[in-house]
């Protein structure tokens, strides 16, 4: 369907004011905005903790500071490995939420619950071919393309060999959760990732601290956590479908809705006869979600080239590199919150046929996003100490490289802020390909070319916090791009 009137299939020249339904009918935006992002805020909050414990626990188990600093290199490097396995799985939620977003907007609820339960079935293939692409290649993407000493090459084999069979799991997972939040529904995946994080936190503690099995211990409990939320999962699911069918008394969803009160929008729930696989589904799923996984999947490459360069600075650059992100995860808690309550909205409001509506939502969420990233940069600047001394173990050498580039962050954030929601609204409109071409542009300008030149021309002088000053240009220029993207409008005439 597209914006505004699907049968006519263009955008109502009016900019309609779009009237959502469920639990965000009557609502004012800001308020719209803040009861989707509420439970993905705390959902990250929780997802940063519990890998912030991860990580906390790997670079204690060294006995010295040279020792922690080669964990903590190997252990980063698995977070850009397992990255590769995810791509086929953030593809399927891209598309789920974009469809699922429409169609909730304009009532289509069948449809709506339909596209949800192929997004399942797909996310589980997703799954499985993530976890033997992840198996395959961990082997030469460790120790041939990047330069890790013998100790961190050894800490990520060992945890990337049993930690990515989570994908199994998690391709599920993420599908029904990016469905569910298409919906409006971001409670309900709050609890499922509460779960996954609580479980990881429980179950790596039991196996680091009590039996010893350390590295192991932690790629084994981010396995069962997540296969024990995803039992949670579909019997939540299972739940709510014998609710429904007891309700429906034979009737379709839809005429079941509009018989109700107008604000009226049901719960996704499982449907046996929509898991059978529906080949016209999976392509309008992945037809949108694709250019979000090929655009991923470049920046992977362009990440492993960054993380190549970086590999050649030492262990101590690799491992503070790895402990800057997990710092800097603390501003982007908010931002995706609020990105993601963006892409919900922006799908919504283009699915009632108001352009008007979802532009101000994008605007409004940039400035929300704005605010909260700024001031944490300003809080990272004015105490790096603080936050670097908490990963960076009895390591001088990992403190004396994370602190310049948590300062780094000051600058940093407002661009990365304004360009996560830029992006993640952009694609929650469908408009998944110029994104991707926005970002390969623009990362493959800075983060090769411009660095390869570097690391050719002047190598004496290359550093990490150097490194961190050129991806904040990056990000700067791609959010003056994607602006005027935004300002065009063409996004609104996206088909889904």
């Amino acid at each position: 369907m597209s914006v505004g009137d699907g049968r006519e299939g263009k955008v109502r020249a009016a900019l309609l004011k779009g009237e959502l339904g469920g639990k965000l009918a009557g609502l004012s935006l800001p308020r719209q905005i803040v009861s989707i992002a509420l439970w993905p805020l705390m959902e990250q909050v929780m997802s940063f903790i519990c890998a912030s414990t991860s990580l906390f626990l790997a670079t204690h188990m060294g006995t010295s500071g040279e020792v922690t600093e080669k964990i903590a290199s190997g252990i980063g490097v698995t977070g850009y490995v397992m990255w590769l396995g995810f791509l086929m799985q953030s593809a399927v939620g891209m598309g789920a939420t974009a469809i699922v977003s429409r169609m909730t907007g304009a009532r289509r609820f069948g449809e709506a619950n339909y596209v949800a339960n192929q997004a399942a079935v797909l996310g589980l293939l997703a799954g499985i071919l993530s976890a033997l692409l992840m198996y395959a290649t961990a082997e030469f993407l460790v120790a041939d393309v990047l330069q890790l000493s013998d100790l961190a090459r050894d800490v990520a084999l060992e945890y990337m060999h049993t930690g990515c069979w989570v994908a199994i799991f998690s391709g599920v997972v993420f599908a029904v959760n990016a469905a569910l939040r298409g919906s409006g529904d971001t409670r309900t995946p709050f609890f499922i990732m509460l779960a996954v994080d609580g479980f990881n936190i429980v179950f790596s503690l039991l196996l680091v601290k009590v039996f010893g099995l350390f590295i192991q211990g932690l790629a084994l409990g981010m396995v069962a956590g997540m296969a024990v939320a995803a039992a949670i999962l579909v019997g939540i699911l299972l739940r709510r479908s014998w609710s429904m069918r007891r309700q429906l008394a034979g009737a379709d969803l839809d005429s079941y809705a509009a018989a109700r009160e107008k604000n009226y929008a049901p719960e996704l729930f499982l449907q046996a006869r929509s898991l059978k696989p529906d080949f016209s589904i999976i392509y309008r799923i992945l037809s949108i979600g694709l250019p979000q996984a090929l655009e991923v999947g470049g920046i992977w490459l362009i990440q492993i080239y960054v993380l190549r360069v970086i590999s050649a600075l030492g262990d101590a650059s690799v491992g503070a590199h790895n402990i800057a992100i997990r710092i800097e995860s603390m501003s982007f808690l908010p931002g995706f919150a609020i990105g993601m309550a963006g892409a919900t909205l922006v799908g919504q409001y283009l699915g009632t046929g108001s352009v008007r509506m979802a532009l101000a939502t994008v605007r409004r969420c940039i400035l929300y996003s704005v605010f909260f990233m700024g001031c944490m940069g300003i809080v990272f600047f004015l105490f790096p100490g603080f936050f670097a001394e908490i990963f960076a173990a009895n390591s001088e050498s990992l403190l004396r490289e994370t602190i310049p580039v948590v300062q780094i962050f000051l600058l940093a954030e407002p661009f990365y802020a304004a360009m996560l929601i830029l992006k993640m609204c952009l694609r929650g409109s469908g408009d998944t390909r110029r994104v991707m071409f926005v970002s390969y542009g623009c990362m493959g300008f800075f983060r090769v070319f411009c660095l390869m030149m570097w690391n050719y021309l002047w190598p004496e002088t290359l550093t990490l916090p150097g490194i961190w000053v050129l991806f904040t240009v990056d990000m700067a220029v791609e959010y003056f791009i994607l602006n005027r993207i935004l300002c065009k409008l063409k996004w609104a005439r996206r088909k889904v």
